[in-house]
């Protein structure tokens, strides 16, 4: 999984990427320590975040009033979010 220019289905492979899909798209934008309080406290946040928006599904910005990093999803990261969701949901039996 090390090569970092992996798209597409696989690369949701590595932890906690659904995880942090899925509580966006639930919660909305959000600041990084969100992240951490509410799906993981793994050091490696930063790179999943990263690597979310490497692949454009995410975007990261400084929160000039409150000295942190709001998280939000693209657009495509919203239809792949929903997507996600869906399949949840069809696992799941709802």
């Amino acid at each position: 999984m090390g090569d970092e220019t992996e798209v597409g289905a696989p690369s949701f492979e590595e932890k906690h990427l659904i995880a942090i899909m899925m509580y966006l798209a639930v919660n909305g934008a959000c600041r990084k320590i969100d992240i951490y309080r509410n799906v993981s406290s793994n050091p490696r946040i930063p790179e999943k975040l990263d690597r979310l928006e490497a692949m454009g599904l995410i975007n990261q910005a400084p929160d000039k009033n409150l000295r942190s990093i709001l998280i939000n999803l693209t657009p495509k990261g919203q239809t792949v979010a929903q997507k996600i969701i869906d399949l949840d949901a069809a696992i799941k039996g709802i």
